[in-house]
């Protein structure tokens, strides 16, 4: 679907985009018929989160026979070597939550963890190895949209861009659905851009977000939309 079928882009709040322009026409052919945009919010995962994702909790292909056998001894091997750089970034990561908190409450399975996993997943895995830390939160009248935004590799290596020419795409990671994303607490401090997603389930996510997108999460969290950034 176009932009065109939903009309015009209305004035939203919107992170600013690599590059210039709206996000509002790369978010469109991911809406529904007549789904009503309300804002968009740029987050990043905390570094309390453990990273990159645990491979039993990563999408793959499951291989048999011969291959398979070769698959699992590779993967046997990264295991254990992730077990090693774990060992050591768990403790940092322990003594960071004693000073700041946990940034993950109610396990993978939780709604804050699925959360978690469609953002660290990202867009291409092959290009994120299941450590992206970024997304947009979209808000619509439905639900919440996670998204990102690539590019389309359309740049040419000489000469200028055609005009029209679309230099980024919207890809989506996942969804929060009606209901879910119970409140938001912004946490900012000196040190701390943090803020607390949680869920209907209550567990939490914490990601970090500048004041400005913070406040507008909390606001779109409520059903308020908020002004469009001048």
């Amino acid at each position: 679907m176009s932009a065109g079928q939903y009309g015009p882009p209305q004035p939203i709040f919107e992170p600013r985009l690599f590059g210039g322009g709206s996000h509002v026409p790369l978010m469109a052919p991911s809406l529904q018929p007549h789904e009503r945009l309300f804002g968009i919010v740029e987050v990043k995962l905390s570094d309390l989160i453990r990273r990159p994702l645990p491979r039993e909790l990563r999408n793959g292909k499951q291989w048999t026979g011969t291959r398979g056998a070769v698959e699992g001894a590779f993967e046997g091997a990264l295991s254990a070597a992730d077990a090693v750089e774990n060992f050591d970034f768990g403790i940092i990561r322990r003594l960071r939550r004693v000073v700041r908190g946990a940034g993950l409450t109610g396990g993978w399975q939780s709604m804050a963890g699925q959360f978690a996993i469609a953002v660290r997943t990202g867009p291409d895995t092959s290009r994120t190895d299941y450590d992206n830390e970024r997304a947009l939160m979209v808000f619509t009248d439905r639900r919440i949209l996670l998204m990102c935004t690539v590019s389309t590799k359309k740049v040419p290596l000489f000469g200028k861009v055609p005009p029209g020419t679309p230099l980024r795409e919207a890809r989506r990671l996942g969804e929060i659905l009606p209901g879910q994303l119970r409140s938001v607490a912004i946490r900012h401090t000196s040190l701390s851009e943090r803020v607390d997603l949680h869920f209907a389930d209550g567990s939490m996510a914490a990601v970090e977000a500048t004041k400005e997108q913070a406040r507008a999460l909390e606001a779109l969290s409520q059903g308020i939309v908020p002004p469009p950034r001048r």
